[in-house]
Parts: structure tokens; sequence; C-alpha cells
């Protein structure tokens, strides 16, 4: 605790400039979508997203004709409706294209047959933004031909998996011709979702992009890119466990709740499907039971389910706090329905209560609000209270918590909001915190507890008062642990238990603000597992970094090897500026983002690279290729017919935009992989430009053509 409390006291506030321009890796990224269809694997925080903007801009001529002209269309999956809102808002800013998105709340669940409908969306918008459910639904309908498309980017593409939504799209897209599908760029900083060991990383990466038909791709120099990534200071915060730091009028309190609990005998029906729900998704229930027999008990199971999860995880405060919440819903959802076990589950609330209120009323209400919850509850107190602006040195400028806490269960993200509004009331260390709560769109059993009910507020308006400071915690489930950017957020705090890889990375990618922290909370007895998990997370963290682009370990050596026969250029001698092998496409990236632009042109270079005859190749650079050849592992035994082997080459041409002075193709020696190839071409082109005076003599540096 006191490392944070330092560690927030000593943050100072800087000034955005609001200055943007691409990132060399965004570039390098960019031409490589182009080429072929690709996975971009990059952090949270580091600017994916800008990367499909760039793409569908070059690609723009194709969408802004009709569609009975020949035009395209381009679609952006993602997979909740917050993102949809913000990744259309994003297009929007960075194309000038007319963007729309499209998400269930908005009502285009209800247009059903309406292909007309559809027809006109598609027709009067350049990119559609969407949940993918809803492309499912268009896709399986036949409003819209998959050979319209010209580009399918599927945004958090690690959710292709299973049967999910994505993993249809890609279903269906198989069954097109392959001359005629739609190039596909992926965006992910998780690459998989299930639980794995650092050992079977690269086969999970390895079917992700089979599944997708895509490369997986990060840029080549990585440590640039982590530079400019989310990094917040990652904290562990340890809590006694139940058994220790529950007082004792709360745990006789718990007693009596579980004993209630227990008596709660329902019919033998209803406690099957209790039992199911555990393990099976509400449609498979629905199979199994019957879709209205099951929607109608699915609100008696949530309530019994979240009332004892509530008081195992959370403290009587929560199981009565959860109760109240259900009664208004039980009461509802009995109306439509003949079920005597309504009035069961109803009575158990009532009595829950009736046992608490009068525990509770000998206490102060400040009192009440901190014996009766968890340690894990009274330690999340801890941690908000150092963000504090009062804590702030007068000679400080007032840090403003923007601070998101993430819960598994949305029961949780419910009753954790009222508490923290409750106790903003009655603790002066606590009245800065103004929270809100966000849970998502429902689904299935999920579907009992909504925002609409609690706060009278959607989740588009919850956001919309989170990012203009009205809330400063924001208490949310999942919905909000992928993409979602919030630039001032500088406080993540995961109240549960992190479980895989990709939540590790994808809460953490929440914390957007420079100076930034995230908080984990674990109980003593389980700090031993969790210390293993997060050694297990940044293993496999590290092993994604140096796995680099998932290339043929051939190519790898092969890069390593040519950077010692092929000579840097070096104009003032080996004590001044070079520009090597490795680093030559960063460069001329570099330099093509600092010339001027005309009209809507993207300032990128262009490369074309094909196979080559060796009679293309230098006579000496083919003898030093073959010897290079000759050092490599042999995967199979070379042909004894063959007096000489001969290798595939790959040249590239690289053409600079109009505004470089450098003008007609540069053409690179002939290598044996196509990077080596671009690489060759590129570092020939920063010669060229260096004789232009288009790089400074100092340092090689592009010369800025913005404030000639």
């Amino acid at each position: 605790m006191e490392a944070l409390e330092a560690a927030v006291a000593n943050i100072h506030l800087d000034e955005d400039d609001g200055v943007f321009s691409p990132r060399d890796y965004q570039i390098e990224l960019f031409q490589a979508a182009l080429d072929e269809n690709i996975i971009v694997y990059l952090p949270t925080g580091s600017g994916k997203t800008y990367i499909a903007a760039l793409l569908i801009k070059e690609k723009s001529h194709e969408v802004t004709k009709s569609l009975s002209a020949g035009g395209k269309r381009t679609v952006f999956l993602v997979p909740t409706i917050v993102l949809a809102i913000q990744q259309a808002a994003y297009l929007r800013k960075h194309t000038l294209l007319k963007v729309k998105e499209f998400y269930g709340s908005m009502g285009v669940d209800m247009w059903g047959r309406d292909k007309q409908k559809w027809e006109t969306e598609f027709e009067t918008n350049h990119v559609l933004v969407m949940t993918a459910q809803i492309f499912v639904d268009i896709l399986n309908h036949a409003f819209f031909s998959p050979y319209q498309l010209n580009l399918l980017v599927f945004d958090e593409c690690h959710s292709a998996v299973k049967d999910a939504p994505m993993k249809q799209v890609l279903t269906k897209l198989r069954s097109c011709d392959v001359a005629r599908r739609p190039k596909i760029l992926g965006l992910t900083a998780a690459l998989f979702r299930k639980r794995c060991k650092p050992r079977e990383v690269r086969g999970v990466i390895k079917q992700l992009s089979e599944s997708m038909g895509c490369i997986v791709r990060i840029p080549s120099d990585v440590q640039t890119v982590y530079r400019s990534s989310t990094k917040p200071c990652e904290v562990i915060f340890q809590y006694d466990d139940v058994n220790i730091g529950q007082n004792p009028v709360s745990q006789e309190l718990s007693k009596l709740i579980e004993t209630l609990l227990a008596s709660c005998t329902l019919s033998s029906w209803i406690q099957d499907f209790l039992k199911l729900s555990q393990n099976y998704s509400g449609s498979g229930l629905n199979n199994t039971f019957g879709g209205k027999k099951s929607n109608k008990i699915e609100v008696l199971c949530d309530a019994l389910k979240d009332i004892g999860f509530l008081l195992e995880n959370f403290g009587p405060y929560g199981a009565y706090h959860c109760a109240q919440l259900y009664i208004p819903i039980l009461m509802g959802a009995k109306s439509r329905s003949q079920s005597a076990d309504f009035n069961k589950v109803i009575n158990i609330c009532h009595k829950i209560q009736d046992v608490c209120a009068p525990v509770f009323a000998k206490y102060s209400a400040k009192e009440r609000l901190v014996l009766f919850v968890h340690p894990n509850v009274i330690r999340l107190l801890d941690i908000i209270q150092n963000f504090n602006p009062k804590r702030c040195r007068p000679d400080e400028k007032a840090f403003k918590m923007c601070g998101i806490i993430f819960v598994e269960r949305r029961s949780v993200a419910s009753v954790l909001y009222h508490f923290l509004k409750d106790i903003r009331q009655h603790d002066e260390n606590l009245e800065f915190v103004k929270p809100l709560f966000t849970m998502g769109q429902a689904a299935g059993s999920a579907s009992s507890l909504r925002e609409t009910q609690i706060l009278n507020m959607n989740q588009k308006d919850i956001m919309r008062d989170f990012r203009s400071g009205n809330c400063n915690l924001l208490v949310a489930t999942s919905v909000l642990e992928e993409g979602v950017d919030i630039p001032e957020c500088n406080l993540i705090v995961r109240f549960d238990k992190i479980r895989t890889y990709c939540d590790y990375v994808q809460t953490k990618g929440r914390a957007r603000s420079k100076k930034a922290f995230f908080c984990m909370l674990v109980s003593s007895s389980d700090s031993k597992k969790f210390l293993e998990d997060m050694a297990h997370f940044h293993a496999i963290e590290q092993q994604l970094v140096a796995t680099g682009n998932f290339e043929d370990d051939k190519d790898a050596i092969l890069d390593n090897l040519f950077s010692q026969i092929i000579e840097p250029y070096t104009p003032y001698g080996n004590q001044g500026p070079r520009v090597t092998l490795q680093s030559s496409i960063s460069l001329v990236n570099r330099y093509c983002s600092q010339l001027v632009s005309y009209g809507a042109s993207v300032l990128v270079p262009r490369w074309s690279i094909k196979e080559v005859d060796e009679s293309k190749a230098d006579p000496l650079l083919l003898k030093k290729m073959k010897e290079l050849m000759k050092q490599l592992p042999v995967v199979k035994p070379l042909s004894t017919k063959e007096p000489a082997e001969k290798i595939a080459l790959f040249q590239c041409r690289l053409l600079l935009p109009k505004s470089s002075p450098l003008q007609g193709e540069v053409v690179g020696d002939p290598m044996l992989t196509k990077r080596l190839a671009k690489r060759a071409a590129a570092l020939r082109a920063c010669e060229r430009l260096h004789q232009l005076k288009e790089l400074d003599d100092l340092h090689l540096l592009p010369v800025s053509h913005r404030k000639r």
C-alpha cells in the first residue's frame, strides 16, 4: 500500500498536445495488410485501429461507388456494443467516409425479413460497423452478398473460436470462391482466449491463424511498439481469507442466510435446471426444457445463484442487497407465470431482509457498510482512498481519478455500485467517488439484471458520463475489457481472479493514462497459485514478443546471417551514422510519414515483390547466398540427381509517394526471402535519399518537409 501511495503522490499530469501522426510500425503493418491477409498483434494502446483506418482509406475508391455500379462495402466486426459505437466514431474521424454502427438495442433485430432496409443501409453507407452476430444474421438470410465486400475487419479477432459469431462469419466465407473473397484484417492484443501454458502458445496461435486464413504479424522493431503502448504499474493487493478476516457478527449472519437459502425447496425439474445452468448456455437449456418454460424459470435460478454468490464473495451486505434487488424482478416474472416456486423464492428474499435488518440497525450507517462485507471489499476501499485529491500536496495539481473495477458477474457489478454509492455518503475519505456501473448486452440467463432497470440509463449514456468525468469510477463486467479506449483511465482494479492470459492483457489494457495503475486483489490462500499464474502470463508475453512474426525458423536464421554479409550504408565511415539492413524499412517509413500530403493520399511507400531467376542476381552475392544456405539446418536431403541446387530468389521494387523527389522505382538486389528483398530495396532507397539531401548528414534522419 505504501508503494501505491508514493507512486500516486509523485504523479505529474502532462498536457496532451493533440498532435497525431502515424508511427513507423503502423505504416509497416499497413503495408503488410496491403500485401496479404494478416492478424495485427499489438499491445493495448498501441494504435491497432489506426492501421485498419489506413487500410480502409487506401481502399476507399472501392466503396464510394454504388453497389449497383459494382461498388463494394467494408464491414468492421466487433464483439460488443460499446466497441461498435467507439470504433464507428473513430473511423468517421480518420477516413471521412460514411460510417454507421449497428447493434441489437438499435432495433436491428426487429428488422426481421426486411431485406430492403438492409439494402438501403449498405447502399447509403461505405463502412458498416456492427456486432458480429448481426452480420451472421445478414449473411444467413442473404440480405447482403459476401462478394460485395472489399474488406472485412475482425476487431478483437481472438473471439473467432468455437461457434462464436466471428467464427461463423469465417465459416460462411469459406464457401465463397477463393478468388472473390474479401481482404481480411484481424486486430488483437491477446491472440487467444483459452488458458494455456507457455509451451502451448505457438500451437494455439497457429490454430487461430489457420482459422482466419491470416498470417500473424508484429512490427520488426518490437521495443518501439512497447514504448508507445499501455504500461500501467502492476500492484498486487493481498487480503485475509474470509474465515480469518470476517468479524463474528458478520459470520453469524452469514450462517443464518445460508440456512435460509438451503431451506428453499423448489420443484425437482427446476432444481435440475439450476444444476445444468452451472455448465450450459441459455440456448442449450432452452432446447432441453423448452424455450418458454426455461425463460420463465431463468429468473428464479438467477436470483438463488446470485444471492448465494454474493454471500460467499461479498458478505451479508451483498446477499441483503441482492435479495432486495430481485424482489421487484421476481414479482414481475411471477405475474407471467403460474409456478408456485416464485412465491418460495420471493419469501426467501423477504426473510433474508428480515434477518439482516435488525442486525444492521444496531450499527451506524458507516459501521454496517464495513462490518458486513468481506476483507476483499475493505481492501478495495484502501486502493480507492489513495486516489483522493485531498492527498495531493498543496503545490501539486490535483490528481483526478478515472478508474474501472472489473468483476465477473452482473449481480456483483450492481451490488458493488450500490455499496460505493452508499459508502461515499458516510465516509469523508471517499466522498470524491462518483460511481456508475455497466453490465453490457445481456443474453440468456444473464438478462434478469440490466442497467436500465436500476439506473434508468442506457450503456451509451453511462459511457458518456464516464468519459466526461461525471462518473470517475465505473464498475464493469467483461463488456469493457476488450478494446474500449478511455485515454484518461488511470486506475484498473481486478476484483475477481484473473483466469487466463487474455483476461490479464485485456483488463490491464484499459489503463490508458500515461501514469496508471493496474491493481489485482488476491486472498492469502490463493497468493501462491496467483503468483505462479502471473509468472506464466509474463512468460507468455515475453514469448510472443520473442517469437516475432511466427515465421519459418529458416527465415529468422537467414535474417541474422545476412546482417553479416550486407554492409550497412556508412557514408562517413564506421564511426559515423549508419543505416543497416534491419533499420532500413523503418527509416523509409519514417521518411514517408514526414512528407507533405496532397489530397487524401496515404503517405506510404509501395512495395512489389516477385520471384526471379538466379540470372538477375549479382554473381558475387549469389555465391555468398549459396554459401549461407549450407549453414542452414537441412530439413530434407538434397536430390543426388541435380548437380547444383537452384534456389528461389525474390526481388523487391519500391516506389515512394509523389511528394518525394526520389521518383521512379528503386530496385533491390534479389534475396532469399521476401522480407530480405524488402530490406535490400529499402537500404538502397536510403542511400539514394541521402544523396538527394532528404536525409541529414548528422544522423541520417529525414529532413522535415512539413515546416518548409
